[in-house]
C-alpha cells in the first residue's frame, strides 16, 4: 500500500491531539482531585455518587434546621427563666400582702412593686428574636401578642401557630410555643373550683378551695357552681348547700345564689327539699329587649334582669337571691339542687358533700354565702391585678379584711398554677433542645459517612493519577519529537 506524505502527516497529527485531550482530561482531575467528573469516567459509579450527594445535602439541610429550632428554642428558655423569677417574686409579695398586720402604706408599696412587675412580665411575653419577630405570638409574629385594651386588661393578640422544623428523617421538633399556652390560659383557682364570697356578706369568714376527695363520688357533680349558704337562728348560724347547674341554656349568663333566706314567707315554694331539683327559667320579656323575667319554681322575682346593664345584678324570689352577669337566651333554664339541709356550723369545720370537701374559717353572720365556682381560664396578668385591686380595697374591718385573703388566696393558687404552666413549658424547650442536640451528632455522623463513602467513589488517587499524567506527558513529547524529525525526510536527501 502506497503511503502519501499526507496521510501520513494527518495519522500523526490526530494521534498527538489524542495523546494532547487525554493529557488535558488527566490534568482536569488532578486540578479538581476527583476520579469522576462524569458519567463516562464511570457509568456504574456516578448513580451511586449522585444519591449520595443528594443524600449530603439533605443531611446539611437538616442541621441548618436544627440550627434555626435551637436558636428560637434557646431564646425561649431565656425568656421563660425572666418570667420564672418574676412570678416567684409576685407570689413573695402576695404572702407579704395577706399579712393582716400590714397598714396601708405597706400594702399601697406591694401593689405598686407588683404593677411594676405586671409590666416587666408583659414585657418577657412579647420578646422579639433576632428578625424582629414576636416569639410568643403563634404565627402572628409582626404583632404584639400581649397589650393592654382600654380598661386596662391584657389582651393576646397572637394565635395559637406553632412553628415545627424538620431536623432529621422523620424527626420533627417544635420551635416556638403559643403565648397563650404560657401567660393566659392558666386555671383558675386549684383548677376545679374557685372559692368566692358574698357581695352581701357581713362576717369575717372565709372558704378554702373545695378539693375532689372522692373522684367517683364528684364524677357526675362537678358540673355545677355550689353555694354554702348560713342562716342564723337561736341556736347560732347553720349551713346549707345548694347547687346550680346549666340544664337547657344558650346563652351565656353566669347564675348564681347571693343568699338564702329560710325565715322569708313563700320559702317554702322557692327552697328545694334535700336532693331535689327546682328550675331557674329565663323569659325575654319582648323579643331582643334583652330584658328577662326570672323565675324559680314559677315563682318571678319582682324586677326584671337588664342585659343592657353589664354589671352583676341581684333578683330576690321568696327568700332566695340570685346574682346574674351576662347574657341569658330566652327560655334558658338551669337546675336548682339542695345538697345539704340546714346543719350547724362550728368554724373550721370540714364541709363534704358529693365527693367534694371544702372548710370555712372565721365568724359568719346571718344571710352570709360562700360560692365554689367551676373553674375557668385566666391570665396571669389578671390575677396579678386581683391581688393589685385587694392591696387597695379601703377599710381595715373583718369583712374587708376576709375578702382580701379570699381574693389573695385564688390568685396565689393561680400564680402557683402559672409557675407550674411556665416550669412544664421550660421542661418541654429543654427536652427539644436535647433533642436537636442529639440529632445533630446523628446527622453529623450520617453525613461523614457519606462524605467517606463518596471518597472512596470519586475521589483521585493522586500519586497514580500523578504517574499517569507524566507518563502520558513523556509519551506526547516523544511523539512530537519523532513527527518534527519524520517531516524532514525526503528521498531529495539522499539523491
Amino acid at each position: 500500500m502506497r503511503v502519501s506524505s499526507p496521510l501520513f502527516f494527518m495519522r500523526n497529527t490526530t494521534s498527538m491531539m489524542e495523546q494532547q485531550a487525554s493529557l488535558s482530561d488527566k490534568n482536569l482531575h488532578l486540578s479538581s482531585t476527583k476520579r469522576v467528573m462524569n458519567g463516562s469516567d464511570d457509568p456504574v459509579a456516578i448513580a451511586t455518587i449522585q444519591r449520595l450527594k443528594q443524600d449530603l445535602s439533605v443531611g446539611e439541610q437538616y442541621i441548618k434546621n436544627g440550627e434555626t429550632a435551637k436558636s428560637s428554642n434557646s431564646l425561649s428558655d431565656t425568656a421563660l427563666s425572666q418570667s420564672t423569677h418574676i412570678i416567684q417574686r409576685v407570689r413573695e409579695l402576695m404572702v407579704s400582702g395577706s399579712n393582716g398586720t400590714m397598714n396601708e402604706g405597706n400594702r399601697e408599696a406591694i401593689a405598686i412593686e407588683l404593677d411594676g412587675l405586671r409590666e416587666e412580665l408583659m414585657g418577657v411575653a412579647n420578646t422579639k428574636d433576632g428578625n424582629n419577630q414576636y416569639i410568643y405570638g403563634g404565627y402572628e409574629v409582626d404583632v404584639a401578642p400581649f397589650q393592654k385594651n382600654e380598661f386596662g386588661e391584657v389582651v393576646y393578640h397572637g394565635d395559637n401557630g406553632e412553628r415545627e422544623y424538620r431536623i432529621g428523617t422523620g424527626v420533627l421538633v417544635q420551635g416556638n410555643d403559643s403565648g397563650a399556652k404560657i401567660f393566659m390560659d392558666i386555671p383558675e383557682g386549684n383548677g376545679t373550683f374557685v372559692s368566692e364570697l358574698g357581695v352581701g356578706n357581713m362576717g369575717g369568714g372565709v372558704i378554702s378551695a373545695g378539693h375532689v376527695v372522692d373522684k367517683d363520688a364528684a364524677r357526675d357533680f362537678l358540673d355545677q357552681d355550689y353555694t354554702i349558704s348560713i342562716n342564723t337562728n337561736e341556736e347560732g348560724p347553720e349551713y346549707s348547700v345548694y347547687g346550680v347547674k346549666e340544664e337547657a341554656v344558650k346563652g351565656d349568663a353566669k347564675v348564681t345564689i347571693s343568699s338564702v333566706d329560710l325565715e322569708a314567707g313563700g320559702i317554702n315554694s322557692v327552697n328545694p327539699s334535700v336532693n331535689s331539683t327546682m328550675g331557674i327559667q329565663f323569659t325575654e320579656t319582648s323579643p331582643g329587649s334583652k330584658q328577662f323575667n326570672v323565675a324559680i319554681n314559677g315563682q318571678t322575682a319582682s324586677t326584671t334582669f337588664d342585659a343592657n346593664n353589664a354589671d352583676p345584678q341581684l333578683l330576690a324570689i321568696n327568700g332566695i337571691t340570685l346574682e346574674v352577669d351576662g347574657l341569658p337566651a330566652d327560655g334558658d333554664n338551669y337546675g336548682l339542687t339542695k345538697f345539704i339541709a340546714p346543719t350547724p356550723y362550728e368554724e373550721d369545720q370540714a364541709i363534704a358533700f358529693n365527693g367534694i370537701k371544702t372548710q370555712i374559717k372565721g365568724d359568719v353572720e346571718n344571710l352570709d354565702s360562700f360560692t365554689l365556682r367551676q373553674s375557668e381560664e385566666k391570665d396571669i396578668f389578671a390575677s396579678i391585678q386581683t391581688a393589685i385591686d385587694a392591696l387597695r380595697m379601703p377599710g381595715t374591718d373583718k369583712t374587708t379584711l376576709a375578702k382580701q385573703n379570699t381574693a389573695f388566696d385564688m390568685s396565689l393558687l393561680q400564680i402557683d398554677g402559672a409557675l407550674d404552666k411556665v416550669s412544664n413549658v421550660q421542661s418541654a424547650v429543654g427536652a427539644r433542645l436535647r433533642s436537636i442536640d442529639n440529632q445533630y451528632e446523628s446527622t453529623l455522623d450520617f453525613n461523614l459517612t457519606i462524605q467517606t463513602t463518596l471518597s472512596s467513589l470519586e475521589d483521585l488517587d493522586m500519586a497514580a493519577a500523578i504517574s499517569e499524567y507524566q507518563q502520558q506527558h513523556s509519551m506526547l513529547e516523544v511523539s512530537q519529537q519523532t513527527f518534527v524529525q519524520l517531516q524532514k525526510l525526503s528521498l531529495f536527501n539522499h539523491m
